[in-house]
């Protein structure tokens, strides 16, 4: 959009009495300020774990994944199982989540332990 169609529609708005501020040449300065500090942010590293973390539970398997975890299923194994996918599948639903440090997996053996690092963000759904 350019910034005539939005002076355009900016300034529909505020003739309509629709919006709080009062000039369109400083509201067109406020978002550039926003548009600003949002490429800024996507820089920073907290930016980059929240985006992990939005991806990591923006998927219903890993959200069963960790409920399943959350409830006591402490292997791979156990989660094949439960969601009914292939191991490689489970794996990379693993890796999301281990990713966004949401989950741990402790080597044991030829074992994998896993064991949920924030269980909070799940407990409204885990505990039955």
């Amino acid at each position: 959009m350019g910034d005539s169609e939005l002076e355009r529609k900016l300034t529909e708005l505020l003739d309509l009495k629709l919006v709080k501020w009062k000039s369109v040449p400083s509201r067109i300065q406020e978002l550039k300020q926003i548009k600003e500090n949002i490429s800024i942010s996507k820089e920073k590293e907290e930016f980059k774990n929240f985006k992990r973390l939005v991806k990591a539970l923006d998927h219903p398997t890993r959200l069963d994944i960790l409920i399943s975890i959350n409830n006591g299923a402490s292997c791979p194994c156990e989660l094949e199982f439960i969601t009914e996918l292939a191991q490689a599948t489970v794996s990379h639903h693993l890796t999301i989540l281990e990713d966004a440090e949401l989950i741990s997996r402790d080597r044991k053996g030829k074992w994998t332990i896993l064991k949920s690092k924030k269980s909070n963000i799940l407990d409204t759904f885990s505990r039955h």
